[in-house]
């Protein structure tokens, strides 16, 4: 009995002093404010979590449509998710624009430096290229003539590649306003996709507004000066050198 005993308490004891010895394995939470705020730290943080929260904002937004889409349209009901998924829609927009905004404060040096780096090589008397493309009544298509135009825009980036492209968009005022603002989107199209053919590199940005009706223009005028395309192409060279 007494070896048994013995026995007993040598190994209760052995066991108790292991776990003491033993190294605490919990986690330590110390740290855990410290990695949280790296994260979100500087601009690309700030990108990353406004992009977390546009994303799962606007998810459960489109969750909310879905459930009251299911809702007979007469019924209205369970007003507080209304007003939750249109908070959250808000919210969702918001986000994404603080998320735009801080992205474009990250590549905004980067595209300084490739300004910088493009005007090394534009001459200085090299200043931006202008061209219109007219349009008939009505239409979006661009003719061979007009086409031409472009071809010329083409042979201009194939030497500046990196460059701005602005397209303007107009109509005349026959017809209706939001119509004419339609077909002005439609001449935008219409020119992007001429000048890819034209061979538009890669590396040049473009921009695109659909005007439309001309403001302060007479109404219900058919003016072929205002059926046009404007396409304004600027090196950076041209920037940075204060052309």
């Amino acid at each position: 009995m007494n070896r048994d005993f013995k026995l007993l308490v040598l190994g209760s004891s052995l066991l108790a002093l292991t776990a003491c010895a033993a190294p605490n394995r919990e986690p330590d939470l110390s740290n855990i404010k410290s990695n949280v705020d790296q994260t979100r730290e500087g601009d690309f943080g700030d990108f990353l979590y406004n992009l977390v929260e546009a994303e799962d904002k606007a998810r459960e937004a489109s969750d909310i449509k879905a459930s009251l889409d299911a809702d007979a349209p007469y019924l209205y009901t369970n007003l507080p998710l209304r007003k939750k998924g249109v908070q959250l829609s808000e919210e969702a927009l918001d986000h994404r624009k603080k998320a735009e905004a801080a992205l474009n404060r990250i590549l905004d040096p980067i595209r300084a430096r490739l300004a910088y780096l493009e005007s090394l090589h534009v001459p200085q008397d090299v200043g931006p290229l202008k061209a219109s493309v007219y349009f008939a009544t009505g239409s979006s298509r661009i003719t061979a003539e007009e086409g031409g135009k472009l071809a010329q825009v083409g042979n201009f980036l194939s030497q500046y590649p990196i460059s701005h492209i602005q397209i303007d968009c107009y109509t005349d005022t026959k017809g209706s306003t939001g119509a004419n603002k339609e077909l002005a989107r439609r001449r935008c199209a219409s020119t992007v996709e001429a000048l890819k053919k034209a061979g538009v590199p890669l590396a040049a940005t473009v921009a695109t507004d659909a005007v439309g009706e001309p403001k302060d223009s007479p109404d219900n005028t058919d003016n072929q000066e205002n059926r046009r395309v404007d396409v304004m192409v600027a090196p950076h060279g041209t920037y940075n050198k204060g052309m």
